[in-house]
This record gives C-alpha cells, structure tokens and sequence, in this order.
C-alpha cells in the first residue's frame, strides 16, 4: 500500500517537518521553565507541591492507560489488520521503529484522536467514528495517524511535563502549543501524501461525517482572514490549538504559496490574554475540557481510593482484635478465669491501658468459650476467633 499521491504536499522532508516557530518557542519556554524550576528546588516548599501535582498527574494517567488496556479495543494483526498495517506504514515512513500500541474507543459520535505516553510506553487512540467516517488505510486516516505519531515522534508530550511551568505561562505557552499542534500538522501531510486528502479530514473535523468533506476548502480557509477582531483574536492568544479555519490554510499554503498570508491580530487582545493562563486549561472551552477530566479520573480514583480504605480500617480492626485477645488470654493465665468487665484487664496498670476502638466505629464483644478460647466480635468487621 502507498499514499495517493494525487495532490502531494510541496516541499516536505522528514528534516523540515517541525517548523522553525516551534524550535524558537520551545527555546524560550524551557528558559522560562528552567527559572522557575530551580527557584522551586530553592525553595524546598515548593518543590514539594511540585512533586505532589506531579504524582497526581502520574496517577491521572495511569488511571487512563488502564481504561485503555481494558476498555478499548488493541489494533493488532488479528484485530484491525488493515488499521494495523496502516500504522505500521506511517511509521516507517516517520522513521519510528518502536511501533505504539493503536486502540480503537467509542466515544459517543465525537471525532478525534491522541496520543499518550505512561512508564515508558506509546499509546495512540483513535475514536471509533473518526475510523468509521475515513476507514482503516484511507489517506484521511493516514493524515490522522501522522499527526498523532508526530507528536510522539517529537517528544511533546515529555516535553509538556517538563516545561510545565513555562507552558502555563500567557502568550508564549499557548503559542508554543499551538506551534507544535501545526508541526504535527505537516507530519500528518507528509505521510498520507495528498493535500486534499488531508485537508477532507480537518473539513470532517469542523463539519462532521455526512457534510464534512463537502466543505469549500477555500471558502473555509478564507475564514481566517476574513473574520477577525478582539474576541477571535483572543481566542487564537490563549488556545492551545490553532483554529480549524487556520490549520484548513496552512495544509492549503503547502501547495498553493497564495495562501501563505497572515491574518491580523487585535493589539488589544494581546494585552488581555497576557493575563490569561496558558496551557491546555486555557480560555473557556478548554478549561471546561480540563475540569470534566479531572472530573471523570475522580470518578475512577474515588471508588478504589475507598476500596484501598475499607481494608485498611479492615486490618487496623483486626490489630485491635489481636490486641484485645492477647490480653484476655493473659488474664486468663494469670487468674485461670476469663474477665468478667473490662476493667478487670482495662486501666492504668493493667493488660490494657486504653480499650481499642474500631477505626470504622464498630464495637467490641468478647465472648469467651469457656475453656482456653473464645471470640471477639466487631459490629462492623465481624469476628476474630482465639
């Protein structure tokens, strides 16, 4: 199988496939990181809620690499075949030799896909109906899987860890994000090989399945220029993703140099969304995005932080049993009679200074056999033999 090559894109090579912006962001945006990564070493405080989110944000994407491994579908030789071959060509055309692992997941009719990485290991996930509206080795899914594989094949997504501090940071966050998100762009172009076909699959991004590849390509280009002012210039300032009607221009710029312009920017818009945070949590709609998932690794962290809990007051109870039988069969050595009321073997001096009581809130019940054993009974946990 080889790309269409109907409509190639002019000019690519795999040694100009990351733009030069990208290169000058990324310089200015690990300065800053790096500042404010040693003022947080200085000041151990810091570092120790730096640490703290880091752990978090480890634990949020363990939690989705195992709803992956679980609940979506791996694409392999046996699963997906012609998806699997598919990926198999776009990396070497790519040059990755280390293949990730693909998986298929329903999400309800949205139209996406990305990539991910969790101890060492790649992972790029393709929605279900992104696959359904392009098919498994069409050149719109090439173009898809070339831009997701060019974010791995650059590191971004260990880089986004590691300039945090500088990504978080407006204006030059966003617009380093949003450089990557275009470089990522012509990765994608690269492999599938034809502009329109990459160009139809950012068209069924913004206009979905069944309109999506009907679009005017340079009507919806056009846009770009045309529709300015403060608040879309705002909205380009803080998101970390160029617009769709841009990316539409850039895929068109690599074949036609008549769409190599650049829409104007309101000078006033540079100035409020200096104050807005950048990052992926950046401006409304994202930081609605942010929000829901953090919402939804709460969902799956909540129930087996309980769970993890329940045995831990499960076996702190336990101890208190293994306590509490230890010292009746002490007094029952030393007075050949089990104890008749607590404070037999309860109080300062005796077997047992203070009474234990059940983390969970249970209460004790000893209930002796009458020979050399007996049990002791919680209300919450059950009971304990001797």
């Amino acid at each position: 199988m080889t790309p269409n090559p109907t409509s190639p894109p002019v000019g690519l090579t795999l040694t100009n496939l990351t733009l030069e912006k990208e290169k000058t962001y990324f310089a200015v945006v690990s300065v800053i990181s790096v500042l404010v990564w040693l003022v947080l070493v200085v000041t151990l405080f810091g570092i120790v809620y730096a640490a703290l989110l880091a752990g978090l944000a480890w634990l949020g994407n363990g939690l989705l690499t195992a709803h992956l491994r679980a609940e979506t579908v791996k694409v392999d030789e046996q699963q997906l075949p012609r998806l699997h071959a598919t990926l198999v060509e776009v990396c070497a055309q790519l040059g990755i030799t280390q293949i990730p692992a693909l998986y298929v997941q329903q999400a309800g009719g949205v139209l996406n896909a990305f990539a991910t990485r969790f101890s060492g290991r790649n992972f790029v996930v393709v929605y279900s109906d992104m696959l359904e509206s392009f098919g498994p080795d069409s050149v719109e899914m090439r173009f898809i899987l070339g831009h997701e594989l060019g974010h791995l094949k650059s590191n971004h997504i260990l880089k986004l860890v590691l300039l945090a501090p500088g990504i978080f940071m407006p204006l030059i966050g966003p617009a380093y994000l949003r450089a990557c998100e275009a470089s990522c762009d012509r990765h994608g172009a690269f492999v599938a090989g034809d502009i329109d076909g990459a160009v139809r699959a950012m068209l069924t991004l913004g206009g979905g399945r069944s309109q999506g590849r009907s679009l005017d390509a340079p009507a919806f280009a056009r846009q770009h220029r045309d529709d300015r002012g403060f608040f879309i210039s705002w909205h380009e300032l803080t998101s970390a993703y160029p617009t769709l009607s841009q990316r539409v221009k850039n895929l068109l710029a690599l074949r036609d140099p008549d769409y190599e312009f650049t829409a104007p920017r309101n000078p006033f818009a540079y100035l409020v969304a200096f104050f807005t945070p950048g990052g992926r949590a950046s401006g409304p709609a994202n930081l609605l995005v942010f929000v829901v998932i953090i919402g939804l690794l709460a969902a799956m962290a909540i129930p087996a932080f309980q769970k993890v809990r329940q045995e831990s007051l499960q076996k702190a109870c336990l101890n208190n049993e293994r306590m509490i039988s230890a010292a009746v069969q002490q007094f029952e050595l030393e007075h050949s009679r089990p104890p008749r009321q607590l404070d037999e073997f309860v109080g300062p001096g005796k077997l047992l200074k203070v009474f234990p009581n059940c983390p969970a809130g249970g209460t004790y019940k000893i209930v002796p056999d009458g020979k050399s054993g007996g049990q002791i009974t919680c209300s919450v946990h059950g009971e304990f033999s001797y």
